[in-house]
């Protein structure tokens, strides 16, 4: 930056001066003395070179160098000062972290989001999707999305939507194995079992009429996740017991086939907060977002 500038506390006594064309009143309303602000305008005329004001009948009147500084430095000055309150008022960004089960998130929330960040682009959301840690119920998230029955007590509860589980095979083997017209036809199926602590093909063996410990006996592969049993069920190695919201779209299409009637779960999907959670603005517009997108769909 080439040459001296002037301090902003003698650009404020000049403007004021210019605006009361009378240090006592531009000192009345910087807080100062009269002697401070001539002091100070004496400086910039110095800094300057010339003489920016003239008494004119006891009164402050810009000379011809005074109107020009005054033209080309006060748009400079507005500037300045509206630059100082924006950073005054400015706040960072948030960054929330949710919980919430990998499939659900790759298949339900994961397409809606970008309509969250084009509304509020100063909130990051980073999704942990680890189940095992997301049960414990103290995963280090602001916020929860759990399957359940809504008794989360110390937590705001808002219920998002119910779920549903159907089996479905590969088109190939379901031409080979023959037609299902119930539970007890899947049973001459290869079988694929998920491997978790709310585990979906317990949930159907369950409501069918088995126990724990026969359900443990049955045959087959057990796979910890949602899209593992979705592949396995695409290359024909089984029948898979999965959300309908992670298959439909893959059953509309022709790449699985629905055996018998879905399921309706006993519980349903959950946001969970805590009430300092929602202290925070960045995270109480966000259930706000996901309570709203639920009544939509």
């Amino acid at each position: 930056m080439k040459g001296q500038l002037p301090s902003t506390a003698s650009l404020q006594c000049f403007i004021a001066a210019v605006e009361h064309g009378n240090v006592t009143r531009a000192a009345e309303q910087l807080c100062l003395t009269q002697s401070a602000v001539s002091r100070q305008i004496k400086q910039l005329e110095d800094l300057l070179g010339r003489p920016l004001f003239e008494r004119v009948r006891q009164r402050l009147v810009l000379t011809q160098a005074g109107a020009r500084f005054h033209q080309q430095i006060s748009p400079v000055l507005d500037l300045l000062a509206q630059a100082v309150e924006e950073f005054r008022l400015y706040r960072p960004g948030e960054s929330l972290v949710l919980g919430i089960e990998p499939a659900l998130a790759g298949h339900w929330l994961l397409p809606q989001l970008p309509a969250f960040t084009d509304q509020f682009p100063d909130i990051s959301i980073h999704l942990m999707t680890d189940i095992h840690k997301l049960y414990q119920r103290h995963p280090g998230c602001d916020l929860l999305v759990l399957f359940g029955r809504g008794d989360w007590p110390g937590y705001q509860v808002d219920y998002l939507m119910g779920d549903e589980l159907v089996a479905v095979a590969s088109p190939a083997l379901v031409a080979k194995a023959g037609p299902v017209s119930g539970a007890e036809d899947l049973k001459r199926y290869p079988l694929l079992h998920h491997k978790s602590p709310e585990s979906s093909s317990e949930t159907w063996w369950r409501a069918h009429g088995m126990v724990d410990s026969a359900i443990r006996q049955m045959p087959g592969q057990r796979l910890e996740n949602f899209p593992l049993l979705l592949q396995a069920a695409l290359q024909g190695m089984g029948v898979a017991i999965l959300p309908w919201y992670f298959v439909a779209d893959r059953i509309g299409a022709g790449d699985l086939v629905q055996l018998g009637q879905r399921l309706a779960c006993e519980g349903g999907y959950y946001l969970l907060s805590e009430a300092d959670t929602l202290a925070s603005s960045g995270a109480e517009a966000f259930r706000e977002w996901m309570v709203s997108l639920v009544k939509k769909t």
